[in-house]
């Protein structure tokens, strides 16, 4: 469990530092480009987003398990997966392109979504890279690459705001950081992990688009909690989709957290349950789950107490309207927090039950979005989004606690709700007080309330020295 902690603290690393640069620069572009515009950008993001589910199928996530159940056919899953990906990224950067082209957009819209195209074919390339490192359990290379990532985007996002550029220029920065990743993950494959070739093996492609149904199905319906970005100006107009655009990035810039969790626990599940050693399966879950319910809890109650100080003090006075949306958003990716661990094990173990579940939350998204954005707006999508982080985590939990493995779950709540209780208290006490303020004073509040409530463990500390300690070397 040792090297899961280091490949966790690699990439939280990594992405607190490159989310929280991100963050601020974003505000600062979303000021920059005022409601309407910030839309429009949104739209690229939206369909940059919902196209990247389609473009893999869910072959990265079989790749994964695959080769961590055998590493030694890594160079064979490499080769097949880079051709699908190729076809694939192809395929979709043309249907891409033919939706904007029979679309009704602004010319600088139509002109911006093409070159988004041509980065989500380029973005496609680099998933069979990413997945092979992914499986041999190196996140700590992903996490350097990342921040290097977020640098460029930021580098462009400021080069638009000094040099007074609208979102055609930003459109760019998906190639950009695509291109780059490309290079720099192809290099590291080849010399560390397994040589690349180029081939088809229609047997072996065969078989592995034949194992890769539940997972094409899983990724296609795990479009539900963004479909409503894609939905939403086509409904309501640019406007509402820019303040619905400029809150989401609370999400997005927390959504690193149960992103990291996965990516370091899904090939572990991975490898651990063929073997049978459900024990330390369990302990694992146990164990991240208390972590992620710790998180959780003070994130949702900061969040509604703090929401039109956040939306305001980020985004300006022209975004006010956006409050309420933030703090249901920030809830339900609390909700996603939550249940990453059940989330990484059953989409490892359970991929069909998975795809169900997902599947029925796709259509509820759909079908509430549609009936109700029109007359209430952007703020029910946030409402519509929560329940279906809530359907995905009772539905996941359920099937992992009767057909994997069964492990005490409500009692994670109690110690971080109270001191949660108490933090919000504090927050709602001194809510007159200065923001940074109050937000450092309530972090202070709930971990010492965590403390008195002896929510820590003596293995917590170990855990955390050896994933901080890059020194000491451990078998994967």
């Amino acid at each position: 469990m040792l090297h899961i902690g280091r490949n966790i603290f690699s990439l939280l690393v990594s992405r607190v530092l490159s989310a929280v640069i991100l963050f601020l620069v974003y505000t600062r572009l979303i000021q920059y480009l005022g409601p309407e515009a910030a839309g429009q950008y949104g739209l690229l993001a939206a369909f940059l987003t919902v196209f990247s589910f389609f473009v893999d199928l869910g072959m990265q996530q079989l790749v994964i398990k695959k080769v961590s159940e055998n590493r030694t056919e890594a160079g064979k899953y490499l080769a097949n997966y880079f051709g699908i990906q190729f076809i694939l990224g192809f395929a979709f950067m043309l249907l891409m392109d033919a939706i904007v082209l029979f679309g009704n957009y602004p010319p600088l819209v139509k002109h911006a979504l093409y070159i988004t195209a041509t980065g989500l074919l380029l973005s496609s390339l680099t998933m069979p890279f990413m997945a092979i490192i992914n499986a041999f359990q190196r996140l700590s290379i992903i996490a350097r690459v990342n921040f290097i990532n977020a640098m460029i985007n930021a580098g462009m996002m400021i080069a638009a705001i000094l040099m007074r550029r609208n979102i055609f220029f930003l459109a760019f920065i998906p190639a950009m950081v695509s291109i780059f990743d490309i290079i720099v993950y192809s290099y590291i494959v080849h010399k560390k992990f397994t040589s690349f070739k180029f081939s088809f093996d229609r047997i072996f492609l065969k078989q592995l688009l034949i194992w890769n149904t539940p997972f094409m199905l899983l990724t296609i319906f795990s479009i539900y909690n963004r479909i409503d970005t894609l939905i939403l100006p086509h409904l309501r107009g640019y406007i509402e989709n820019g303040y619905y655009t400029a809150v989401y990035k609370f999400w997005d810039t927390l959504a690193f957290v149960p992103a990291v969790v996965a990516a370091s626990l899904y090939p572990y599940f991975a490898e651990k349950v063929p073997t049978g050693d459900l024990a330390e399966v369990k302990k694992v879950l146990i164990t991240y789950t208390r972590y992620m319910v710790a998180l959780a809890v003070p994130i949702t109650i900061g969040a509604y107490l703090l929401a039109l100080r956040l939306t305001v003090s980020f985004f300006g006075q022209d975004f006010a309207p956006a409050a309420p949306a933030l703090w249901l958003l920030v809830a339900a990716v609390s909700l996603l927090i939550v249940y990453v661990p059940v989330n990484a094990l059953i989409i490892s173990q359970r991929t069909k039950f998975a795809a169900m579940i997902t599947g029925v939350n796709l259509a509820f998204n759909i079908g509430l979005n549609l009936l109700l954005i029109p007359k209430f707006g952007f703020v029910v999508a946030a409402v519509i989004t929560l329940f279906s982080e809530l359907i995905q985590l009772i539905g996941y939990t359920f099937v992992v606690q009767t057909q994997i493995v069964s492990f005490p779950y409500f009692k994670n709540f109690i110690k971080p709700v109270i001191a949660g209780l108490v933090m919000g208290v504090i927050i709602y006490l001194l809510r007159a007080q200065n923001l940074w303020l109050l937000i450092a004073l309530g972090a202070v509040v709930y971990l010492a309330s965590l403390a008195a409530l002896r929510f820590f463990q003596k293995e917590d500390q170990e855990l955390l020295s050896a994933s901080i300690n890059f020194r000491k070397k451990f078998e994967v």
